[in-house]
């Protein structure tokens, strides 16, 4: 998952760490900044209820939910 990427577009929205929490119908801003911080996993579902607050388009949410970060190995 590309924590970076969730939080910039969560960001270039405008949307609180809240208002995410609001819309997810978590009980608490907590809820959801454990996930930014890649302290909770995300399931499909939940991956596919973030993309829909934050309007993300199909590529986007791969991207930010399934694409593999691989780091460049130095020899």
């Amino acid at each position: 998952m590309n924590l970076e990427l969730l939080k910039s577009e969560r960001k270039s929205k405008g949307y609180t760490q809240q208002f995410m929490a609001d819309q997810l119908g978590f009980k608490d801003r907590s809820s959801y900044c454990l996930i930014e911080n890649g302290k909770c996993s995300v399931d499909i579902e939940l991956a596919n209820r973030i993309a829909s607050v934050l309007k993300l388009s199909e590529r986007r949410t791969f991207e930010i939910f399934f694409a593999s970060q691989v780091q460049e190995a130095s020899t």
